[in-house]
């Protein structure tokens, strides 16, 4: 039997109403899927500093994670969005320190996120054998 538990954190509460993660469990593994979540702080402004918000994002990611009962080296693929080109190397500098291992990976520079002032977000998919 399968079973999807929603996951909340608090972020996507300040965007819409979603779950901040999904876990889907059976088949003896749990896949756990983390929302596009932006580096929004608990408040819900965003740090002025990129590499703060990079981070912001990262903890963010890392408290869904935890919920799931995984963690950042769980996992699997992730995705990442950055708004600009003069922020890239700022936010794969930050990528690097927090993830150690290879997932696979998309980045992407594109033109915006759904504030204005959100300058990055990142989802990621994560996998717990049982």
């Amino acid at each position: 039997m399968t079973t999807i538990t929603p996951i909340y954190t608090g972020v996507a509460a300040h965007i819409a109403e979603y779950a901040d993660a999904i876990a889907v469990s059976g088949g003896g593994a749990t896949l756990i899927f983390v929302s596009g979540t932006p580096g929004l702080r608990e408040d819900g402004t965003v740090p002025e500093d990129f590499t703060d918000e990079a981070r912001q994002c990262w903890t963010n990611v890392e408290r869904a994670l935890g919920k799931a009962g995984a963690k950042l080296t769980d996992i699997v693929y992730m995705r990442q969005w950055v708004t600009s080109r003069d922020n890239a190397s700022a936010y794969l500098a930050v990528s690097k320190e927090v993830i150690r291992h290879q997932p696979a990976a998309m980045f992407s520079i594109i033109d915006g996120l759904v504030w204005p002032n959100i300058r990055v977000e990142v989802e990621v998919t994560a996998i717990l054998s049982a």
